[in-house]
């Protein structure tokens, strides 16, 4: 649901250097008086995409890569704005453009959390219900659309969004869809429960070559997501990677 990861520091003032406030004061009106059209913009969007976003693309562009020859789909687990989601749809289209058979399929409330609970006690004052709500589940839903328009294949759906408590969604979601195989499992819920759940669910449908990735992993603020994964897929058991340039995403092939 935060989709904070390597663009943390941008979204939470305690950890901006005086460089980033500057950076987040200017680069707006930047973008608003530079000249050309929105399209314009879009097509030179590394005058404008912070470092800490491009890095993050990157990284997930590598992540990918590793499972093209993997067999199964993607499941995103915390859409908020779409930004990942749409990440993983794009280069599913890009490196794999008649692979119809690859879904790539995210799971959030877009209303914030549900609940929390005692495991989530970290240091965010936003670990609380109600809290990270986008309310952007029919932007994203049009974001899907035009994704549609321009891509191979584009008569046969490739994202679908899955919107309640996903606790509830997630086992019904699998029971609705019992073929289902997992090539990726993107955990950025930030909350114990969810994670769990999650973990419970799809990891049995993960084979080898299959990827963890996680957002809030060894995260202080969001203590749920470690915990949850401890007491599934272990750590002992994963070779946790992380990449130079990103600050928070890491994740596990397995093996």
């Amino acid at each position: 649901m935060s989709q904070l990861g390597a663009t943390r520091s941008l979204h939470d003032p305690g950890r901006q250097t005086a460089g980033e406030s500057r950076y987040c004061d200017q680069i707006e009106p930047y973008f608003s008086e530079s000249p050309g059209t929105n399209l314009d913009k879009l097509r030179n969007f590394a005058k404008y995409v912070p470092r800490q976003t491009l890095s993050d693309f990157l990284a997930k562009t590598e992540i990918f890569k590793r499972i093209v020859p993997v067999h199964g789909q993607v499941i995103e687990c915390g859409v908020f704005r779409g930004g990942s989601l749409m990440t993983w749809a794009q280069l599913s289209s890009i490196f794999e453009p008649v692979n119809y058979t690859r879904m790539i399929i995210g799971f959030d409330t877009f209303e914030g959390f549900p609940q929390v609970s005692q495991k989530d006690a970290g240091f965010a004052s936003c670990a609380k219900p109600g809290a990270l709500a986008s309310h952007a589940e029919s932007d994203v839903r049009r974001a899907i659309e035009l994704y549609d328009v321009n891509r191979t294949i584009g008569h046969m759906p490739r994202v679908e969004l899955v919107v309640g408590d996903a606790t509830q969604t997630i086992p019904a979601y699998l029971r609705d869809h019992p073929h289902t195989v997992v090539s990726l499992l993107m955990l950025d819920f930030d909350l114990y429960e969810p994670t769990r759940v999650a973990l419970d669910t799809f990891l049995p449908r993960m084979p080898k070559g299959a990827v963890l990735v996680f957002d809030e992993l060894n995260e202080p603020a969001f203590p749920g997501e470690t915990l949850a994964v401890l007491e599934t897929a272990g750590l002992k058991s994963l070779r946790i990677q992380r990449f130079p340039y990103t600050s928070q995403l890491s994740y596990a092939v397995l093996e």
